[in-house]
């Protein structure tokens, strides 16, 4: 075992085990025994007298049963936690090479859905939501404390993660009050431990591959297709017209472009690369004394694109400290400071430009003319000049964390807390914007874009934090209670300004410099604050029966005195059947058996400063005395009744361990009823303001979830393998009465149900299209066919209508699983991990869809299309856009299964032997390659990816990475 800890009987001298399960101990004068413990094993007390060396088999003492959880404000036992909450170690963790803290969350934890909808660098994190969506026009992501401090999980070193808690239900989550309606995230840094000093370096390097991307067409194919359209519409084509196309498509097939004549440019080929590079670099020292512990940490990370100044890095350094000043009074602190940089074009996100290559018309331009400047591209505009030649714009964003906390334990039993930490935040952006010449056929097209520019923007948000705590425990022969009751509250600070220019000269693009006339600034400020209370009972019998009860009593600034406060209070009861007499018989086969179950309320208060206000904007103008006057005005409705969004939550649990220990199995089902939720329903225009917050609507989650975790031995390979499953429905219960009519949100529906039609093929023949209902005049043999699905009296049997609109599905994923597999042998191990989502559904829309949407290319996939010899095809009849639109409005058609099975991580490391360590020093040596999102199983649409976000056809490929690495410790 490593890190076994070793202790003379009655001295202070210890020592703990090292990787191997090795240990050195001076013994002093007249010692003979030493104790030997670790958790989750009996401790052992061993006579060592007249001995040089010993070998000591550790006896397990229900390992699962002893470990501890964090929760809010403390820890757990794992066999007395009766709130639902998941837990996984920074060292699981760390097996996944991934930039982003998020990522490595997938698949993990039953109940909790990460999903990476993009792989650009420096935005790659997930979106993480615990059992569905605590909201709809608030944020729906938890509260992420870091060592009980709010930060941005992604901006976290990964190697410093000790642990990460994801409290779910109410009864874990109330201590958070208002903050915690979305579920809490609570990771720890580590600490250091008392013994010699330890240092390790962590490094590693991936190439980065897309996972999917579409294919694009060559002119050729692409001058054919569009020549097809014009037929399959009706478009009248000139003979000399049509001879021209088709010599041009003729010398296309069987020339090389000139880029004079012909041009047959790959756009996507010319701005994005095939891979891109990813580094990691940490090193960790630890260590100290009785009196004084430390953990210090410096990493860096360098992740590129896929494009031209594409690029993130960042640097993260942590000191976390422990020092026991007097036996009853400890200070410990964290010092942290993350720097990170990301290079982007300043004339459009990495994620335009890929779609603008994709898009692109191969026929306009070459990516650089034959006189040398850029090709003119689409009106100037050039994807790969865009990356390359217009300008860059990056974002330096500074943070620094400093967090002190005393603890006082001046009686058995009680212990004091105080703790202060300052945040600051700061987001620093340089955009300069160079216009670069185009030309087309040797003749000068224009600048693009067409003036210069520099914008700088500065922005900084302070966060005071101030906490103090007290807990008293106490244990009366079978009795035991903990009492825990404290005081919080924080101010934000957020500032900002920017100011712009054009009009620069001798390339010098400072603010300084440039046409004054052009200037011009911004800027502004706004701060909120809290105040908390919070308490928490714990009282167990026998660690038989056990009661929790907490709540939080909360005060925001964003609200009126009148609905600033609000109480969120939980209760939980939890049985460990297996310690009744009755259970003897099942010991063996049944180790461990608890039930839960909790109630409580939680809140939301997350909708922006001052929402009850009736606030006036600057920049309106008025005539007054037959002049123009500046002047200002309302142009929000105010609401001061507005309040904390809420939440009733029900949790039902069963934690069981079985077979000595090899099995162990987690289930739970919830009902989350969101109320008083914060919506903003449309007004009437002759009002002539803008909606505003009101509390009024109600939604309901629903779900179970199950965790397995199987653990065993055969010969000399151990192994264990975790699955996660779980499931989550949402629904809109009540609205009060208001509709939206885009069905988007709609009562006993998901929020963002997709609505469309239903459809049966395409129209086959002009018989067809005659006897069957349209959407319109314009169909046509090969569009697609819809269903009347409205039936009453006063339908018109021949029109497709609004009314005919069904429930299509909903976006959320549903049955959502992981299985993780660890195995060892000898010096090896291995991690196979799959993960995936068994329902849900994706709506495509603009260019991901629609053959020439906005003048764009076509993708090869799109031409399998409807024609009398290929009546079942993937697509309708292709026709130029301004006659397809028919075809794509929403229907069943468009709307795909995003379900799929991704073999998301592979691991295979070999741990060098103690032998050819000690030769050159090392305590332990590791290398290891993995490779991430290797193969997915899907039947999404063809070359693009089913966890991706597409925006109506924009997107940032997810990344499959093959990294090699290296794990060092001296």
């Amino acid at each position: 075992l490593i890190g076994a800890s070793v202790l003379v009987v009655g001295t202070k001298t210890g020592t703990v085990s090292d990787l191997d399960g090795m240990f050195l101990l001076d013994m002093p004068s007249g010692a003979k025994t030493i104790e030997v413990s670790y958790v989750g094993y009996k401790s052992q007390t061993v006579n060592v007298v007249g001995k040089t060396s010993i070998n000591i088999v550790m006896l397990d003492d229900g390992k699962m049963l002893d470990d501890v959880v964090v929760v809010g404000y403390g820890v757990q036992k794992k066999a007395t936690l009766i709130g639902a909450v998941s837990a996984i170690s920074g060292e699981s963790l760390n097996k996944r090479t991934v930039a982003s803290l998020s990522t490595a969350l997938q698949g993990t934890m039953p109940g909790v859905t990460v999903q990476q909808t993009s792989g650009e660098p420096g935005a790659d994190g997930a979106s993480i939501r615990v059992r569905g969506i605590g909201s709809i026009n608030s944020t729906t992501a938890p509260l992420v404390l870091v060592d009980g401090i709010e930060m941005d999980m992604n901006q976290v070193d990964m190697t410093t993660v000790q642990s990460i808690s994801v409290l779910k239900d109410a009864a874990s989550a109330s201590i958070y009050g208002s903050r915690a309606s979305n579920g809490v995230v609570l990771i720890t840094t580590k600490r250091g431990e008392e013994g010699k000093i330890k240092i390790a370096y962590n490094t590693y390097l991936s190439m980065q591959v897309p996972t999917k991307m579409p294919g694009v067409l060559n002119a050729a194919d692409y001058l054919q297709a569009e020549l097809n359209s014009w037929d399959n519409a009706g478009v009248k084509v000139e003979d000399d017209v049509r001879k021209a196309r088709e010599k041009l498509i003729h010398e296309h097939r069987t020339l090389r472009p000139d880029n004079w004549e012909r041009y047959d440019t790959d756009w996507k080929d010319a701005t994005i690369a095939d891979n891109a590079l990813m580094q990691n670099h940490s090193l960790s020292l630890s260590g100290g004394n009785k009196d004084l512990k430390y953990f210090s940490s410096l990493s860096y990370l360098d992740q590129g694109g896929l494009i031209d100044n594409n690029n993130f890095d960042r640097l993260n350094i942590r000191v976390n400290t422990d020092a026991n000043i007097l036996p009853w009074l400890k200070l410990s602190n964290e010092i942290s400071y993350r720097k990170s940089s990301q290079l982007t074009s300043s004339v459009g996100a990495p994620k335009g430009i890929i779609n603008r290559a994709l898009y692109m018309l191969p026929t306009l331009s070459a990516v650089k003319e034959l006189d040398g400047k850029w090709g003119y591209g689409k009106n100037g505009d050039n994807p790969v000049a865009r990356a390359q030649a217009a300008g860059t714009s990056t974002t330096n964003r500074p943070e620094l964390l400093l967090n002190a906390t005393v603890t006082m334990t001046p009686l058995a039993g009680l212990e004091l807390q105080a703790q202060y930490s300052y945040r600051s935040t700061e987001s620093r952006v340089r955009s300069v914007i160079t216009p670069y010449e185009t030309s087309i056929k040797g003749i000068a097209a224009a600048l693009y874009p067409s003036s210069d520019g520099v914008t700088e923007k500065w922005s900084q948000d302070i966060r005071n934090f101030y906490r103090a705590q007290a807990s008293y425990t106490k244990k009366i022969n079978l009795h035991s209670a903990k009492l825990l009751a404290g005081f919080q509250g924080e101010d934000n600070l957020a500032t900002n300004f920017e100011g712009t220019k054009k009009g620069f000269e001798l390339d010098r693009y400072y603010l300084g410099n440039g046409d004054g006339s052009t200037a011009t600034s911004n800027g502004g400020a706004s701060n909120w604050a809290m105040a908390s209370l919070y308490g928490r009972f714990n009282y167990e019998y026998d660690d038989k029966y056990l009661l929790e009860m907490s709540g939080r009593y909360d005060g925001s600034s964003r609200f009126i005195s009148d609905n600033r406060w609000g109480f969120f209070p939980s209760i939980a009861g939890g049985w460990v059947v297996s310690k009744e007499a009755f259970m003897e018989d099942f010991a063996e086969t049944l180790n461990h058996l608890k039930l839960r179950a909790s109630f409580g309320n939680l809140g939301n208060q997350n909708i922006g400063n001052y929402p009850y206000a009736s606030t006036v904007n600057t920049g309106w103008s008025y005539w007054h005395d037959k002049q123009l006057n500046t002047g200002v005005a309302q142009v929000r409705l105010s609401n001061p009744l507005v309040s904390w969004e809420k939440s009733r939550q029900t949790n039902f649990g069963i934690d069981a361990i079985l077979f000595k220990d090899k099995l162990s199995a987690t289930m739970d089902y919830y009902i989350k009823d969101v109320y008083d939720m914060l919506m903003i329903f449309p007004v009437p225009y002759y009002t002539g303001l803008n909606a505003t917050y009101s509390n009024a609507g109600d939604m309901r989650n629903k779900g179970w979830e199950i965790a397995l975790t199987y653990r065993d031995k055969v010969g000399e390979v151990s192994y264990m393998l975790t699955g996660t499953l779980s499931n989550n429905e949402n629904k809109v219960m009540d609205l009060k009465g208001n509709t939206f009519t885009d069905h988007s949100i709609k009562e006993n529906y998901a929020k963002g149900s997709y609505w469309g039609y239903v459809t049966d093929g395409y129209y086959a023949d002009w018989d067809d299209v005659e006897n069957s209902p349209k959407l319109s005049n314009s169909a046509r043999p090969g569009y697609v066919k819809y269903v009347k699905t409205y039936t009453e009296e006063n339908a018109n049997p021949n029109q497709i209508e609004d009314k005919d609109k069904v429930y299509l599905g909903d976006p959320f994923p549903h049955y959502e699983y992981g299985l993780n597999i660890v195995a060892e042998y000898k010096n090896f191990d291995a991690t196979v991990f799959f993960q995936g989502v068994g329902k849900r559904s994706a709506m495509f829309s603009g260019i991901g869809l629609r053959p020439f949407f906005g003048g764009s290319n076509l993708f090869k996939h799109q031409l399998d299309s409807w024609t009398p010899e290929n009546p079942n095809a993937e697509y309708p009849i292709l026709v130029p856009e301004a006659n397809s639109a028919d075809n794509f409005m929403t229907n069943d058609k468009w709307v795909k299964s995003g379900a799929y099975m991704r073999m998301k991580n592979v691991i295979v490391g070999y741990r060098m032997p103690k032998s050819w360590t000690n030769k050159i020093k090392f305590e332990h040596a590791r290398f290891y390659v993995s490779a991430q999102n290797i193969f997915t199983l899907s039947s999404f649409q063809k070359g693009y990816d089913p966890e991706v976000s597409y925006d109506g056809g924009d997107f940032y490929p997810i990344m499959k990475t093959f990294t090699f690495g290296i794990d060092i410790k001296f």
